[in-house]
């Protein structure tokens, strides 16, 4: 498999084009980080180029009533990424893009896309994931803000959904929180229960709490029980009601979910997750 720092310089965009997609500033305050001597430098000019590209896609995972799978609360846009014949994952390459604060670039173009998706498709409610990192309210939201604020029908059908991967700043995201709800956009929080989870439930009041897919995995492991869950799931509809376990893989797993008082689940069991959406890029 193909290593993505391996990928040659020369596929990756000029200076121009990086400051294009970055912003002068930022290219200017990373420009060391971005050498290709770097590994995440070239990790991160390797994303820049798939953008460019349109080697960045996405597919589709449906956030489903347990007790009637028809009925969809919201269908989640998961990036990837082309590499010669391999397809990435994000954990392959949003680390890098973290380590080097390049995610707010990253985090708009997803946004964009996905309201992109939502406009192609009326009466179907989209979310995507933005990093804690890059929940501030800044310039850089500010053309899709004044669009989501122009759309209060399609801002209506957006879950932004904020990962638990780097420490929440309070103050920036609670402004960033607060201009996404005055637009009627709802905020999740992803990945509950495990890394920096807690600080971003505690300063978004979120609409939507999701369980990070690591329990169910214990679950069936045997290293977690079904009541330990429960709590956990009680625990988070205190917080709000509507609470997702992610994770779901096999029948079983919905029956676990079921007896710990899930009401919405998501996972490989319930769609394909490998097949691509009509977002792609």
């Amino acid at each position: 498999m193909p290593a993505i720092e391996r990928v040659n310089i020369l596929g990756v965009p000029d200076q121009h084009g990086l400051a294009a997609l970055l912003g002068d500033r930022v290219l200017e305050a990373r420009s060391d980080a971005l050498m290709p001597q770097s590994q995440d430098g070239q990790t991160a000019l390797a994303v820049f180029a798939a953008i460019q590209e349109d080697r960045l896609f996405f597919r589709q995972e449906s956030i489903c009533s347990i007790n009637a799978p028809a009925q969809t609360l919201y269908r989640e846009a998961l990036v990837r990424m082309k590499v010669g014949d391999v397809v990435l994952p994000p954990g392959r390459f949003i680390p890098a893009l973290e380590r080097l604060s390049l995610m707010r670039p990253f985090d708009c173009f997803v946004l964009r896309r996905t309201i992109d998706a939502v406009r192609a498709m009326p009466g179907m409610n989209f979310g995507c994931n933005v990093s804690a990192q890059s929940a501030r309210d800044d310039h850089w939201w500010e053309s899709l803000f004044l669009e989501l604020a122009a759309e209060p029908d399609l801002a209506a059908r957006l879950i932004v959904e904020i990962t638990e991967s780097a420490p929440v700043s309070p103050i920036d995201a609670r402004a960033f929180v607060r201009r996404l709800r005055a637009l009627g956009v709802r905020v999740a929080v992803d990945d509950f229960g495990v890394g920096f989870s807690a600080d971003a439930v505690r300063v978004s009041a979120p609409d939507i709490i999701k369980l990070d897919r690591s329990f169910m995995r214990r679950v069936r492991q045997g290293t977690y029980t079904v009541d330990q869950l429960g709590r956990l799931v009680r625990m988070a509809r205190y917080i709000t009601p509507l609470l997702v376990i992610e994770g779901i893989e096999t029948p079983d797993d919905v029956r676990v979910a079921r007896e710990a008082g899930a009401q919405w689940i998501q996972g490989y069991y319930l769609d394909a997750a490998d097949t691509p959406s009509p977002m792609t890029v």
